[in-house]
């Protein structure tokens, strides 16, 4: 009884962590809300500021933008860069999703605590957070894939736009009104932030570094560039949509050759996986008696490290990069 004393104190902590977490979560999805209302309100005084500047005497003083605290200005500051380390807004995910799953992943764990002991109930909790890392790894590739075979279209409207003699800033703006999602969503953002800072490369930089696509560094050095020394925007960037499209045809070539070695590997991961599962629900007594044994523990927990290094030397293998 005292050796389980400590993994009950990690289940519990581990639990606080998680509740925690979803508390964030919301607290977060209300935060954000309440932040549009502002950036609305901000903008429509700006707007209004533009209106006055252009049709009152430039003797009339302009409007004083509000400034926020001190304290309030440093929580926000560290609350962006959390979400810049974490990419947060590329996963598409919604807080209070992420705190319903938190929820359900802690659940669950509760209920395999009682029913096999605390350590089943930390293996069940880890299990959730690596499908739960894995589920938004996955989902965060699918839309980087779909950001950059939208990337040469976007790229192609620019270069109309400005070969009509549009300006950079304008065809920008105009050229990212219509573009579908993930890309359009990203293209929004920095379109927000040319209203603050009327450098393009710098909100294309912005856009790296939320992604962290290298097209879009390289998009934003060729505005740098452009912006600084001048020249043909238009050449540049047809020839970087060029690029983008052949290097795109040689990556489905490549994962087309490749596609035997990719599905040998998804299933040399994921049988021992659905197998161990089908088990544990098929067979409860079975996996309920080599759980309760200590050499029966030791084999479960050699058999997942196992099943997690190989996991790793077949994705490294099966990775084209």
């Amino acid at each position: 009884m005292t050796g389980m004393a400590p993994a009950v104190l990690l289940l519990g902590a581990l639990a606080c962590v998680l509740l925690a977490l979803a508390l964030w979560l919301f607290a977060q999805a209300r935060r954000q809300q309440s932040q549009r209302s502002v950036e609305s309100t901000l903008q429509r005084s700006l707007e209004i500021r533009r209106e006055l500047q252009t049709s009152a005497p430039p003797s009339l003083p302009g409007m004083a933008a509000p400034r926020l605290a001190p304290t309030a200005a440093a929580g926000a500051d560290r609350l962006r860069w959390l979400k810049e380390q974490l990419r947060y807004k590329a996963w598409g995910i919604a807080p209070r999703t992420l705190g319903l799953l938190a929820l359900a992943a802690l659940l669950l764990s509760l209920m395999a605590a009682l029913q096999g002991g605390a350590l089943l109930g930390l293996l069940l909790l880890v299990v959730c957070l690596l499908l739960g890392s894995f589920g938004i790894w996955l989902r965060l590739s699918r839309r980087r894939a779909k950001m950059l075979s939208q990337l040469p279209g976007f790229l192609d409207n620019l270069v109309r736009l400005l070969s009509i003699g549009n300006s950079l800033h304008a065809a920008f703006q105009f050229a990212s009104t219509n573009v579908p999602q993930p890309l359009g969503g990203a293209l929004q953002q920095a379109s927000a932030a040319l209203n603050v800072s009327p450098d393009l490369g710098q909100a294309m930089a912005q856009l790296e570094r939320t992604w962290g696509l290298p097209e879009f560094g390289l998009l934003a050095a060729v505005f740098r560039m452009t912006t600084r020394y001048g020249g043909r925007a238009d050449m540049v960037l047809e020839r970087v949509s060029s690029y983008i499209r052949d290097r795109q045809s040689a990556e489905r070539e490549l994962h087309a050759m490749s596609a035997e070695v990719r599905l040998s590997a998804w299933i040399l991961a994921l049988l021992p996986i659905v197998v161990g599962t089908m088990i544990m629900l098929l067979n409860q007594g079975y996996f309920m008696r080599m759980w309760t044994d200590v050499t029966g523990q030791k084999m479960i927990f050699i058999a997942a490290g196992l099943q997690v290094g190989g996991s790793l030397l077949l994705y490294r293998l099966a990775r084209l990069r």
